[in-house]
């Protein structure tokens, strides 16, 4: 039915904005970027699991020559200025793997990030592989533990970091001044205190994205079939599926046509075009092993280990990225 006008109604319309309301994702993601500052140390509270998916760059490998990459300006360059693309959940329907575009495994975790005055704020923690594959080592570990634990103390024994009650997680990022994969190091540990989502956590998650009831349910019921043949994954919460979009925001990109760039999109970043190209160096990755606090019983505690230094596999753009398309 549409909707009747007065003059009153008429005069305060105001003109639409320009720009559009979604936020940058430079906004919202963990920003462990070391261009500014050679050390930058994040708290942050998981929430749930993440999501994982291929993310494709600009560079192919050179034929014949093992190792060595070059640049290849994506087809839809002068539509799409975003610096990577995301890949397809089929590869064989994946256009970028077909044109021979290098791809990264990605992950993406809604949580919440402690700002300097105490507070938490929701956020996306995006990285490559081997800070994500350390945070599951972690709660592995806690799982293992489980196993030798007296019925009595099992109820209360924490496993999973993105459950209500878990620990907090912190990740420090330095600049090492070194060249290559050795110019930026991070170093993951886990804290010994427990720290419990408090319903003010919970909405500011919620306000930041909730799926509406179909999809709640239907996330719901897949999320409860996959736990019965996996173990690892914690009994459901609704929080889980709260915050940002992740699906929508890392959905697969498709080549863009001059038609589509014409309609408005809500649903991709774009990201800003590198100003020179250069090479983009693959940040390491310390895990700090004796920081982590498995809480196991003192008959169990193992020994202390030397930090383990393994490459991480993803690219620090953070500050690259604009607006949605």
């Amino acid at each position: 039915m549409l909707k009747r006008v007065s003059t009153s109604s008429m005069m305060n319309i105001k003109a639409p904005s320009s720009g559009n309301s979604f936020p940058k994702l430079s906004d919202i993601l963990v920003n462990l970027s070391v261009k500014n500052n050679p050390v930058v140390e994040r708290k942050l509270k998981l929430v749930g699991d993440p999501i994982g998916f291929l993310e494709y760059t600009d560079k192919v490998y050179v034929p014949g020559e093992k190792g060595k990459t070059v640049r290849v300006p994506f087809p839809d360059a002068d539509l799409n200025k975003s610096f990577n693309r995301i890949g397809h959940d089929d590869p064989s329907l994946c256009p970028w793997k077909k044109a021979g575009y290098i791809s990264t495994l990605q992950f993406a975790q809604n949580c919440l990030e402690q700002q300097e005055d105490g507070t938490w704020v929701p956020k996306i923690l995006k990285k490559g592989k081997s800070i994500f594959q350390e945070l599951a080592k972690w709660q592995s570990g806690r799982l293992k533990d489980l196993e030798d634990l007296d019925e009595d103390e099992i109820e209360n024994f924490i496993t999973h970091l993105g459950t209500r009650r878990s620990f907090p997680v912190r990740i420090i990022a330095k600049a090492t001044g070194k060249e290559g994969p050795l110019s930026v190091e991070y170093e993951v540990s886990v804290a010994s205190k427990e720290l419990k989502l408090t319903d003010e956590m919970i909405e500011s998650l919620r306000k930041a994205g909730e799926p509406n009831l179909d999809k709640l349910n239907a996330e719901r019921k897949a999320y409860e079939t996959d736990r019965k043949t996996d173990p690892s994954m914690p009994p459901w919460e609704d929080f889980f599926v709260y915050g940002y979009d992740l699906e929508k925001i890392f959905k697969h990109t498709p080549i863009k046509s001059a038609q589509a760039s014409e309609e408005a999109e809500t649903s991709t970043y774009v990201v800003k075009p590198a100003k020179e190209e250069a090479v983009v160096a693959e940040p390491v990755v310390v895990v700090v092993e004796d920081e982590l606090d498995f809480s196991a019983p003192a008959k169990k505690a193992a020994a202390k280990k030397p930090p383990v230094v393994v490459v991480e596999d993803d690219d620090d753009d953070e500050d690259d990225v604009d607006e949605w398309a």
